[in-house]
């Protein structure tokens, strides 16, 4: 189908260790969109000191080849990402 993004990866019940996105355009957000039940994930930013809670139904834009980001664990529950 038509898209305006240049790649779209699905995740589910895995851990996401903190890396930059190589393939991405520096000056283009990426959009990631958590899904799930019942999970308590944190988005993790290290380059700007931030813990974002990550729950279910949660869209967040970040700057994916410049910052740092990762998702170490969410407790209990299902969680897909698509980003």
């Amino acid at each position: 189908w038509p898209s305006v993004f240049s790649g779209i990866e699905v995740i589910v019940n895995r851990e996401t260790p903190y890396h930059q996105d190589p393939g991405a355009s520096p000056s283009v957000y990426d959009l990631l969109v958590s899904l799930g039940r019942a999970h308590k994930a944190i988005l993790d930013i290290p380059d700007l000191g931030a813990q974002l809670r990550y729950p279910p139904g949660t869209m967040a834009y970040i700057l994916g080849k410049v910052l740092e980001h990762g998702v170490l664990g969410w407790g209990d529950g299902e969680r897909m990402v698509i980003a």
